[in-house]
């Protein structure tokens, strides 16, 4: 488990990556933070704001050509999945694929690697 109070906050702009529920994400990915944002949950019952553990994706300019050249990646059990998988290696070449499989706080991901976007 990682400590939110030890992480370094990451410096705005913030480009929190909203994913639609059954409709893969595709990220080409060139480097990574992991630190702690303060975000505004909308789901019902959120508290108007909390820190949260996040991971800034650095993407290839030609995947996300305006700048920040980054998403925020939010959701908690996505976030300690990538924290497993980006930490052990990103490999050349390759895509990072996300899929979510229903709306809301209780939503799940699929992550993988693939070659190209489908």
């Amino acid at each position: 488990m990682i400590e939110i109070e030890k992480l370094k906050e990451l410096p705005p702009p913030y480009e929190i990556y909203e994913f639609e529920p059954c409709k893969p994400a595709y990220f080409k990915i060139v480097g990574y933070e992991i630190g702690k944002i303060r975000i505004q949950p909308k789901w019902p019952g959120a508290p108007p704001e909390k820190w949260v553990v996040a991971i800034r994706l650095h993407v290839d300019p030609e995947t996300k050509p305006y700048f920040p050249h980054y998403w925020d990646i939010t959701p908690s059990r996505l976030v300690y999945q990538l924290i497993g998988m980006l930490t052990r290696e990103i490999p050349e070449g390759m895509w990072l694929k996300v899929h979510r499989d229903v709306p809301g706080p209780k939503a799940h991901f699929s992550v993988q690697w693939v070659e190209r976007p489908e």
